[in-house]
């Protein structure tokens, strides 16, 4: 003959059931508030012999080839610091979950010489550009 023994269920005591799904609370909050990074773009300017210029004045210059379904265009201009970069915040020309690079043609101007580059911007990473001007 087998015996078969039952086992009573027992209840999970009332706190320990608030520890477990303030645990799984916490756990959630937690990963679902993790902040992106910004997708930034530094230009450095230089001349024809490697000296970095400040205050040389940089654009940004981006328009979609298709302005029927992506009506974003970049226009940004700044001035280069004393260690000849200017700092650009391209995060709000990203859209949540997008993917790819956006090309962005950059221009610069100092005292009457000029030049272009083209920069391949990476969202949510911080994207660098050697901008010559002669």
């Amino acid at each position: 003959m087998v015996s078969v023994q039952m086992y009573k269920k027992k209840k999970l005591k009332p706190i320990a059931a608030v520890a477990f799904l303030s645990m799984i609370l916490s756990v959630f909050l937690i990963t679902s508030c993790k902040e992106t990074p910004d997708t930034t773009l530094e230009v450095t300017v230089v001349n024809v012999n490697g000296t970095i210029l400040s205050d040389a004045k940089v654009w940004l210059v981006a328009e979609p080839t298709d302005t029927a379904h992506n009506p974003i265009a970049v226009k940004d201009s700044a001035l280069t610091d004393a260690s000849g970069k200017a700092y650009f915040n391209l995060s709000s020309f990203y859209k949540p979950g997008q993917i790819g690079v956006m090309q962005i043609k950059v221009k610069g101007f100092y005292f009457g010489l000029t030049g272009e580059a083209l920069a391949e911007i990476t969202e949510e990473q911080r994207n660098q550009v050697l901008l010559q001007i002669q």
